[in-house]
């Protein structure tokens, strides 16, 4: 568990950086809004191209573990959509962003930067295609508070219109392409997406720390505690059978169990942000969830090591 926790600490010292920084205000303005677009629309689709593309592509085409994968991320998010509609009178897009909230792992912001330090190159490029794999729940989220908002009648060109405006589907999509295809990548392109990939991680870390400052940890627990078990416990059980079921090995099964831990996704916060539901128990779930997977993370690292003990490195 020490290469976890050796790999876990600089993520958190970023994100206590961050909360500092906008707790003391020396920066003047809140950065963390624009940092978070910038993250999600240019550093992290490219840190997803660069990790996918540059691998050969017969390593990235590992059936069973994007079937496992795919199914940790519906099972919990069809669960509580469907439970949401038939027990709660709340709009659809409430409960769309609920689920999400309940299933989508911070894959991009915690699960590269850490996998990525646990096992190099083939780490980072694990945690891209589970970048990747995530836009399973969140284009159909999007559609669903669409429709709310707009109606049905351009249905089939707002769901066209959502999928190729995604940062992640695309640069996911290109790097698969590219790594088909074999497409050449010269010097001076690959040193650009190397050093705009390079500052994903930091930045995305900062911006989680700072957006957490104003808010009490005591009052946004209250009405998250749901959240906080069924990601951070029941996903990754799910995950951890799936995994085993289908007999998924090595790093792929371990990286898989550790991605599936991680806490709920910043991309919540700025979705119910943008669509107006769900607001104040999304933003509480990602602080809370994120706050308790410190200790999740290691508890899930030690279940690997007990599970996969020769694919883990502590």
């Amino acid at each position: 568990m020490k290469a976890v926790l050796q790999a876990l600490l600089p993520l958190f010292s970023l994100i206590l950086l961050g909360y500092l920084v906008g707790r003391l205000n020396l920066l003047r303005v809140k950065s963390a809004k624009v940092l978070n677009i910038f993250v999600m629309k240019i550093a992290l689709p490219t840190l997803i191209f660069r990790s996918i593309s540059t691998q050969p592509f017969h390593t990235i085409l590992n059936g069973p573990f994007l079937i496992a994968f795919l199914l940790t991320l519906l099972i919990p998010y069809l669960s509580s959509f469907l439970i949401s509609r038939k027990c709660r009178s709340e709009p659809l897009s409430e409960s769309a962003l609920r689920a999400l909230t309940l299933s989508l792992p911070n894959t991009g912001y915690l699960g590269i930067p850490l996998l990525s330090a646990i096992y190099k190159g083939q780490g980072g490029l694990i945690a891209s295609i589970a970048s990747f794999l995530i836009v399973s729940i969140i284009i159909p989220t999007m559609i669903i508070c669409e429709i709310e908002k707009k109606g049905t009648q351009k249905l089939g060109s707002w769901t066209i219109l959502i999928c190729l405006k995604n940062p992640l589907l695309i640069a996911a999509a290109l790097g698969i392409g590219f790594s088909y295809l074999h497409f050449p990548i010269t010097k001076t392109f690959h040193k650009v997406i190397q050093l705009l990939g390079s500052i994903a991680d930091p930045c995305a870390l900062f911006a989680l720390g700072e957006s957490v400052v104003g808010k009490s940890l005591h009052k946004e627990l209250k009405g998250t505690w749901g959240v906080i078990i069924t990601k951070l416990f029941v996903q990754p059980l799910i995950a951890l059978l799936l995994l085993w079921l289908l007999k998924v090995e090595g790093v792929w099964a371990v990286a898989g169990f550790l991605l599936s831990a991680l806490p709920t996704g910043v991309i919540v916060s700025i979705l119910v942000d943008y669509y107006k539901g769900y607001f104040r128990r999304g933003l509480s779930s990602v602080l809370t969830t994120t706050i308790f997977s410190l200790i999740t993370l290691l508890v899930a690292s030690y279940l690997a090591s007990k599970v996969w003990g020769s694919a883990c490195p502590w």
